[in-house]
């Protein structure tokens, strides 16, 4: 199990604070789910959190990987970096016009 935590910028709060954790299979190390908690702070009405799981795999592209999460509105593509402290969104500048830096995910310890 390998967590991943972040804040990522919000059109109608203040930040997003995001946990990831991806599971893999013990035997075999393959991916085998994941689990996401995204907790919008400040939003009209007060805080909220959305719970997301699904399944998620690995997809190589040239000589970087890149993780795939399904089950979301729409697939969600991570690149893995940083010697795998580190998950960007892939092809994010294209969205909403933010820089890629704010959308990442640092390597945290699991919850136990």
């Amino acid at each position: 199990m390998t967590r991943y935590v972040g804040i990522l910028p919000c059109s109608d709060c203040r930040e997003i604070r995001a946990d990831l954790t991806l599971h893999r299979d013990a035997e075999n190390g393959q991916p085998d789910g994941y689990f996401l908690q995204q907790t919008h702070v400040d939003a009209v009405g007060g805080d909220y959190t959305s719970t997301f799981w699904g399944e998620w795999r690995l997809q190589p592209a040239g000589e970087a990987l890149h993780y795939r999460l399904e089950g979301l509105a729409r697939p969600v593509v991570l690149r893995l970096e940083e010697e795998g402290d580190l998950l960007g969104w892939v092809g994010i500048r294209e969205f909403q016009g933010l820089e890629a830096a704010a959308y990442e995910l640092w390597r945290a310890e699991p919850l136990r």
